[in-house]
């Protein structure tokens, strides 16, 4: 299972602007997870790292967990953009892949959180998005 995510409200020949496929979108969730960007249903950041706590902004990760056509509204995404940026500076990435014994490699999975990042930036001076 991919996971798309575009800008409009999802159609028949709906335009796509961001997507990964499902080992792409698990590497972009973890780091969501860690970053603070989401959690619940039981999922919670190992590391932790000032600044990257859960808080009233941090969206439910449920959203991000199917592609049901979730909304993510441009006060979200924008929330979103800035805590992985932040956890990118933070090295949360080599940090986080240093418990695996196999992994795509930071440089794969920094680009991928990079993509996401300006996405969701993208989509914070707009109406949000969906994910599909």
């Amino acid at each position: 299972m991919g996971y798309a995510f575009t800008l409009e409200r999802p159609h028949d020949d709906t335009a796509v602007h961001c997507a990964f496929n499902g080992e792409q979108m698990n590497y972009v969730r973890l780091i969501m997870i860690e970053a603070g960007a989401t959690a619940g249903d039981g999922f919670a950041a190992a590391l932790g790292g000032p600044g990257l706590e859960t808080c009233a902004d941090t969206v439910p990760i449920d959203r991000f967990m199917s592609n049901d056509a979730w909304h993510i509204t441009a006060r979200e995404a924008e929330f979103i953009a800035g805590r992985l940026r932040r956890a990118v500076e933070l090295g949360v990435i080599d940090d986080l892949l240093g418990f695996y014994d196999e992994s795509p490699g930071t440089a794969a999975v920094r680009s991928w959180v990079e993509e996401f990042a300006a996405f969701n930036e993208r989509a914070a001076r707009q109406n949000g998005y969906h994910v599909m």
